[in-house]
C-alpha cells in the first residue's frame, strides 16, 4: 500500500501527462490540470483541491519543467504548510 505522499506524487503526474511543459506561472499550472482549480487531489485519508495544492506554491517555484518536479514541490509546500 502507498503512503499518503505516494499516492499524491502519482495522482499529480498522472494528471499532467498531457500538460504543456515548461509551466511558468499559477495560472498555466491550474489551466494544466484537466478540471482546473476545482479539481481534488485524493489519498487515503487525505484530500485537497487543485486550488489549495497550487497557492502553497511560491513565486520561486517556477518553472516547472515536468509533472516530477511538480508532484515534488507541491507535496513539499503542502507538508511545510502543515496542510499535510
Amino acid at each position: 500500500m502507498m503512503g499518503i505522499d505516494e499516492e499524491l506524487h502519482d495522482r499529480i503526474v498522472n494528471a499532467l501527462k498531457g500538460a504543456d511543459f515548461p509551466i511558468n506561472n499559477y495560472d498555466k499550472l491550474m489551466e494544466s490540470f484537466p478540471h482546473g482549480r476545482g479539481g481534488v487531489c485524493r489519498a487515503p485519508g487525505f484530500e485537497i483541491t487543485v486550488e489549495d495544492a497550487i497557492t502553497s506554491l511560491v513565486e520561486e517555484d517556477f518553472p516547472f519543467n515536468n509533472a516530477e518536479d511538480v508532484a515534488h514541490v507541491v507535496i513539499k509546500r503542502i507538508r511545510r504548510g502543515g496542510i499535510m
